[in-house]
C-alpha cells in the first residue's frame, strides 16, 4: 500500500535513545540548543521529550528572542523532527566552502545547509499544535523558536490508524470544529488500543 504525505510523514531515523543530535559531527564549531516536543507513540499515547541539537556556532547571535507560538528560527516541524531556518546560516558566518572546498556544486552546498539545520528527533511521531508546542531554546535557555502548526495530535492518530492513507494536519478542524476534533481523537485512540465497540469517526 502506498502511504501518503511524502517526506513530511516519513519516520525519523534518529536512534530511540539519542540525546545529542548532530548530522555532521566534527566538521564545524557548534552550539548546544535544547528542543522540547511531544511525540505520539504507536498506541496513540503522548510522550514529552527534550534533546540537544547542535547548530553551527553563531546561530544564537542572529536569532531573536520570541514568545511561544512564534516561529522564530524554526522553519517547520514534520513527523521526523524539526527544521531550523537555513537562511540564518548566511547571517551567522557559517562557511560551507570550508567543509566542501571552493569548487563545490550548488547541490552539495544545499545538502550541507540542510544537514546543519534539519534534525531527525527520537521518540515517535513528532507533532506540533497549540496544545502541544515544540519549543527551541538557545544555549542560554532563551526561547528562540517554536511551532504550533505542524501535524496535530489528530493528524498523527489518523495517519497511524489509516496506515498512511490519511495524511492531513487537521489544524483547520481543530480551529473550526473543536468538539469534532476532540471526539475524533477519542475514537481514534480507541481504535489504536482495540477498545472501540464501534467507530463514530470514519476515515475514508
Amino acid at each position: 500500500m502506498v502511504r501518503r504525505g511524502g517526506n513530511a510523514y516519513r519516520p525519523s531515523t534518529a536512534p530511540p535513545d539519542a540525546r545529542v543530535i548532530n548530522n555532521l559531527p566534527g566538521l564545524y564549531p557548534v552550539e548546544d540548543w535544547r528542543v522540547c516536543y511531544w511525540a505520539v507513540q504507536d498506541d496513540g499515547s503522548l510522550r514529552e521529550y527534550a534533546v540537544t541539537i547542535q547548530l553551527p556556532a553563531g546561530y544564537t547571535a542572529v536569532c531573536p528572542k520570541i514568545w511561544p507560538g512564534e516561529p522564530g528560527c524554526v522553519l517547520r516541524v514534520r513527523r521526523w523532527g524539526v527544521a531550523c531556518r537555513p537562511s540564518i546560516l548566511e547571517q551567522s558566518g557559517f562557511d560551507p566552502f570550508a567543509i566542501l572546498g571552493p569548487e563545490s556544486s550548488d547541490e552539495m552546498l544545499m545538502s550541507i545547509y540542510f544537514a546543519a539545520t534539519h534534525f531527525d528527533l527520537p521518540g515517535g511521531f513528532v507533532i506540533a499544535d497549540p496544545d502541544y508546542l515544540l519549543l527551541l531554546f538557545d544555549p542560554e535557555g532563551v526561547l528562540k523558536g517554536s511551532s504550533s502548526w505542524g501535524i496535530s495530535y489528530l493528524g498523527a492518530l489518523a495517519y497511524l490508524v489509516s496506515d498512511g492513507r490519511v495524511a492531513s494536519d487537521f489544524q483547520r478542524t481543530r480551529r473550526e470544529a473543536p468538539r469534532l476534533y476532540r471526539d475524533a481523537v477519542a475514537d481514534l485512540l480507541d481504535c489504536l488500543r482495540g477498545t472501540a465497540p464501534h467507530r463514530r469517526f470514519v476515515i475514508e
